[in-house]
């Protein structure tokens, strides 16, 4: 674990490498246990384990710790009557048994929900099915990139969609990716991202390329005057330096930020082993109300659910 800990800042030199900086939280507890096992009697492995528990500590840590921005304007406003809820859901294109998803999404309260891995069938058993939610925008998919939008069968006066399209990032790329605009005091772009999963050398490349057109596409639309939120499977950690600087190109801040580890996969695993990779993140004029992770419905992967505002 202490070896791994270091290999895990080394990933631009290996693709694999990179894949043990999402094992943060593991690691710590790994770590952690042959402190306590080694205790006094083994003082010099207790220290020596202790640097690396420190390093990934110390890359975790933010995740418990509200933006200051936050929790100042949480206090000086209320906020809440201009708040916009997300729902963000992978179905997982294997996962055949439709009813509990469908029935968890017409309990939900959300403004709009954004799916991925939406196969025909799936989109099938959703327009059929689901009665408080209508489908705007979808290309269903027999791979795993298949995607839908959806908002409330009675969408609110409040809430007016501009324009809603499909994009690719790069343009060259086979995914497609939804992109709306909310009309309101300033134009909301939000995107539903689901980057590359990295398997080899070649994908974790692309999975750079992707997120390099994605912050670009982020820096475009900040640039115009508009609030940005992407949302979706980003197949990364926060903690991971990819993530961080991908948030730094883009200029978005982090939903989890305050929140805790909230893993989303994999789902069938025990909390401890899961990992955060289903991420929202957001420009700087807005912040987090509240963020959840829902249950298990049969995916990989546990539904993402926030509630955002403006931070003015």
């Amino acid at each position: 674990a202490a070896i791994a800990t270091f290999l895990g800042f080394l990933g631009r030199q290996w693709w694999v490498f990179q894949l043990l900086d999402h094992l943060r939280v593991q690691l710590s507890l790994i770590l952690l246990l042959a402190i306590l096992l080694n205790g006094i009697k083994y003082r010099f492995w207790s220290l020596a384990f202790s640097l690396p528990l420190f390093l990934n500590v110390l890359l975790i840590l933010p995740l418990f710790i509200p933006h200051s921005q936050n929790i100042n304007a949480v206090q000086g406003n209320n906020t809440a009557q201009n708040s916009l809820q997300l729902l963000h859901l992978n179905l997982d294109r294997n996962n055949t048994n439709y009813t509990p998803t469908l029935q968890y999404l017409d309990q939900q309260n959300a403004d709009l929900i954004f799916l991925q891995e939406v196969t025909p069938a799936w989109l099938n058993q959703i327009e059929s099915n689901l009665t408080r939610y209508r489908v705007v925008e979808s290309r269903p998919l027999k791979n795993s990139h298949g995607v839908a939008f959806l908002v409330p069968t009675n969408l609110p006066p409040s809430l007016q969609i501009k324009n809603t399209e499909i994009l690719h990032f790069p343009s060259n790329s086979e995914r497609p990716m939804i992109a709306t605009q909310i009309q309101g005091n300033q134009t909301l772009s939000i995107l539903s991202l689901h980057v590359t999963r990295p398997r080899n050398n070649g994908t974790s490349n692309f999975q750079q390329t992707e997120l390099d057109a994605v912050a670009a596409w982020s820096q475009q639309q900040q640039n115009q005057g508009n609030q940005v939120i992407i949302i979706g499977d980003f197949n990364l950690t926060p903690w991971s330096s990819r993530f961080r600087q991908f948030l730094q190109a883009a200029h978005l801040r982090n939903s989890q930020r305050g929140f805790g580890l909230q893993p989303t996969w994999l789902a069938g695993l025990p909390p401890f082993m899961m990992i955060a990779i289903d991420h929202a993140v957001y420009s700087e004029d807005l912040m987090t109300l509240d963020r959840k992770i829902g249950p298990k419905l049969g995916s990989d992967h546990l539904p993402l659910w926030l509630e955002v505002t403006p931070r003015g």
